[in-house]
């Protein structure tokens, strides 16, 4: 059973089908100002319900958005530096509300080395990917933080033509086929 289900089975015991209707589906037969008028209300509602939410449900929010556009993005294909490693740990930080230095000695990094990282000039190793899962209480997964980074990898060998040709030159006795 569904989540749709479950609820739709609890609001059967307290309504009819026709209340159920009346109170949680909006009418087709509004007229545009009702509509606005139900709009607004939403609205306003919404607005409430943000600005009363404790610190940890913003942040577990901000958390589940940032790791649903991570699960979104790999399910498309190629590199978008904006989804980069190094930006989304920027990201991460601006989040949590940390300064970079608190953030470092939070994970056990050198600030150094974490400035780094997020200029992209070093990349992750599976150890950070793994402290980072973990500070983040497991909300984002240590492959998600790491499919960031080989996303980058594989754009490089994609499209890196120039040190493909340096290496190249290293090879001796390389396999030869006929096409």
């Amino acid at each position: 059973m569904n989540k749709y289900e479950r609820i739709y089975k609890e609001l059967r015991k307290q309504f009819s089908d026709e209340e159920i209707v009346e109170r949680y589906v909006i009418p087709e037969d509004l007229s545009d100002q009702e509509k606005k008028e139900i709009e607004e209300e939403f609205r306003k509602l919404r607005l409430k319900s943000l600005k009363e939410r404790t610190e940890e449900q913003r942040l577990l929010s901000e958390l589940m958005r940032m790791k649903l556009l991570m699960k979104d993005y790999f399910e498309r294909s190629g590199f978008e530096e904006e989804l980069s490693f190094s930006n989304q740990l920027e990201q991460y930080i601006k989040i949590l509300g940390r300064s970079k230095k608190d953030f470092a000695g939070e994970i056990d990094l050198h600030p150094t080395k974490l400035s780094r990282l997020l200029s992209g000039r070093e990349n992750p190793n599976v150890e950070l990917v793994y402290r980072l899962e973990n500070h983040c209480g497991n909300v984002i997964p240590a492959i998600y933080w790491w499919r960031l980074h080989s996303r980058k990898l594989e754009e490089e060998i994609k499209t890196d033509e120039k040190k493909r040709k340096i290496e190249s030159k290293k090879v001796k006795n390389n396999l030869k086929f006929r096409a």
